[in-house]
């Protein structure tokens, strides 16, 4: 319903456009002797009007409907095609048109056919929201080619007689019947569209009457009156409706948005005055606080809390950071001068350490959480280098204390386990030259067993020796060999037997595979076996049972060594494996060690690219276990 008021006029307006159209012609006529000057008139009179629409409607459609824009400037652009077409053609007199009325008539059925297809157009649009944009183009295009053509051959003028108004029949029907239910063109007065089709059907009665009585000058001139009157009225509708009341509207909208602009102005020039105000006392505040801050003696950074960055620091800061300049360091994140640390470490002394090119300090950093702004942060520090240090010096001391004793015990140790082997050797071999002179075989024997013993444990030690030693100068280097490791470790084993079963121990070797090869160092498998079936026996008790096991996994190979022991101190596990370390709880042992076997151990392990972990089982004894990667 709103839509169809744009096309409502008053109707005295509508009177007006007649009457003074009818008025126009009879000055004209009384003027202007000849009657083809006179509808010549009309044709400059079209074509100027229809100039101003076009320029005119050009500029605004950009806020207006773009459907009906494009119909607008279409109509009005081939209006001036028209009458400036036929204008010439009469003026001239070139082409074919030998009567001075045909070219009035043909352009006269074109306008006619072209206003009474915009009506349905409108209708369309409007009544049924359908757009035709290329039907529209097809018959703007097809009476665009017939007018030219009327140019070369007189055919064409009777084509557009006879089939022009058949056309227009069509389109005023189709019109008649979507305007049949529009009950609100009756509420709201006369509609241009009605207004269209009535005259359009009195010119085709015109017409009708003018074959009939073969009279073709009346008729051409009422017609040209009523086409008058109709394109004032369109001429009005485009400027009054489609232009003129939507920029009243416009404007009067731009008043109300500057009226509340106005308003909007006043409000937002309080609230700056206001803002100023708090601006100003905040500054005021701010400089109490810099001035505060400056000249506390305990180093302070103010950090932005959304980005952690400083946006200020105090002299006390920049002597504690040895830094020259403020500049140098407002707006660097935090996070490249202090390492935050994490609160459950155990340096109780400090929180943070302070990077400052290669020095690095010790603090104890605080956030303050009374300062009253959410913007910024302020963080307290402590310098806590020297006291860090001193602790730093007195742990290195103690640690020192230890290191000497623990180096005392292990030449005690070493003299110890050196001395003892050799001791009994020689008094075997004493003993021995007696039973020899004797020609006792098995006192022999047994007395031979005990200077092997011997002799193995001191290999065992001086092979622990030069391997810690070469371990400590990395000199130590494998020389890797893809060798079969179940029959190597059988034979190691199988050879250690005697000197286990002196211990009233038995040595077991059991795998589950005939057949494994690995890259290793037989040299170095040989002295890790060794040296753990060594510490097996010294914590195995008579009786007790050691076990050498070898399981293929897949992608790795699997060594266990398993004894029958009193098992290893679960506080002792950590640090098995460390130089020195040696266990203090065992309730069995045949005699102290020197604590650097089991270091060597996994030294050797690790150089051949093993891993190797000890544990204490669940019921009774130790377990060492050891991994290897198989070669390609």
């Amino acid at each position: 319903m709103e839509t169809l008021k744009k096309f409502l006029m008053n109707k005295y307006m509508i009177a007006y456009l007649y009457i003074s159209s009818i008025l126009a012609y009879f000055i004209l006529n009384l003027v202007v002797s000849d009657k083809m000057h006179i509808l010549l008139i009309f044709r400059i009179f079209y074509i100027s009007l229809s100039i101003v629409i076009f320029m005119f409607f050009k500029q605004v459609r950009k806020i207006r409907e773009e459907y009906i824009s494009r119909i607008v400037i279409m109509f009005f652009s081939l209006m001036i095609f028209i009458c400036t077409f036929e204008f010439i053609m009469d003026i001239t007199g070139v082409g074919i048109i030998n009567e001075p009325f045909k070219g009035i008539e043909s352009s006269r059925d074109s306008m006619l056919l072209m206003e009474s297809f915009v009506g349905y157009i409108l209708s369309e649009y409007y009544l049924n929201k359908r757009q035709l944009k290329r039907l529209s183009y097809i018959v703007f295009n097809f009476i665009i080619i017939l007018t030219i053509l009327t140019y070369f051959d007189d055919i064409f003028l009777s084509f557009i007689e006879k089939v022009y108004p058949a056309i227009e029949g069509v389109l005023f029907i189709k019109i008649a019947l979507s305007l049949k239910n529009e009950d609100p063109l009756k509420e709201y007065g006369w509609n241009i569209i009605k207004t269209y089709v009535f005259y359009t059907a009195v010119i085709v009665m015109i017409n009708i009457y003018g074959f009939v009585r073969n009279d073709s000058y009346l008729p051409l001139i009422l017609a040209e009156v009523i086409h008058l009157i109709s394109f004032r009225i369109a001429w009005n509708i485009v400027i009054f409706q489609l232009v003129r009341k939507p920029y009243k509207a416009l404007s009067k909208s731009l008043g109300k948005q500057n009226s509340y602009l106005d308003e909007l102005n006043y409000k937002i020039s309080a609230s700056n005055k206001r803002l100023e105000k708090s601006i100003n006392l905040l500054k005021s505040k701010e400089y109490l606080y810099y001035t505060f801050f400056k000249f506390m003696p305990h180093p302070i950074i103010m950090l932005n809390s959304e980005n952690d960055r400083i946006i200020f620091v105090n002299k006390q800061f920049l002597k504690f950071a040895g830094i020259h300049k403020e500049r140098n360091i407002i707006n660097k994140h935090i996070n490249n001068y202090i390492e935050f640390i994490d609160r459950n470490h155990d340096k109780t002394d400090y929180n943070a350490i302070f990077h400052i090119g290669s020095q690095k300090k010790y603090i104890e950093a605080k956030y303050l959480s009374n300062y009253e702004d959410f913007t910024k942060k302020l963080l307290l520090i402590k310098d806590n280098t020297t006291k860090v240090q001193i602790e730093e010096i007195k742990k290195e001391v103690e640690s020192n204390k230890i290191d000497e004793s623990i180096r005392k015990e292990f030449l005690s140790s070493i003299s110890h386990d050196l001395k003892t082997p050799v001791n009994v050797i020689y008094s075997a071999m004493q003993v021995e030259k007696i039973y020899i002179e004797k020609a006792d075989v098995s006192l022999l024997t047994k007395y031979h067993n005990i200077c092997k013993q011997n002799c193995i444990s001191l290999i065992k030690l001086t092979n622990n020796l030069i391997d810690n030693s070469k371990i400590n100068s990395d000199y130590l280097i494998p020389r890797i060999e893809n060798i079969n490791v179940v029959e190597a470790i059988e034979d190691n084993v199988m050879s250690l037997v005697d000197y286990v079963k002196l211990n009233n121990i038995d040595l077991i070797f059991d795998t589950n595979t005939e057949e494994c090869y690995l890259n290793i160092d037989i040299e170095f498998m040989d002295r890790i076996i060794l040296n753990l079936v060594s510490n097996a026996v010294k914590f195995t008790p008579d009786g007790g049972k050691i076990e050498v096991i070898l399981h293929d996994r897949g992608e790795k190979v699997e060594i266990l060594v398993k004894d029958s022991g009193s098992g290893i101190d679960e506080e002792f596990i950590s640090n098995a494996f460390n130089r020195y370390a040696v266990g203090k709880n065992c309730k069995f042992s045949r005699k102290s060690g020197t604590g650097i076997g089991l270091c060597v151990v996994k030294q050797l392990v690790e150089l051949q690219s093993g891993n190797i972990e000890i544990k204490r089982n669940e019921d009774i004894g130790t377990t060492v276990k050891m991994e290897f990667p198989k070669g390609e």
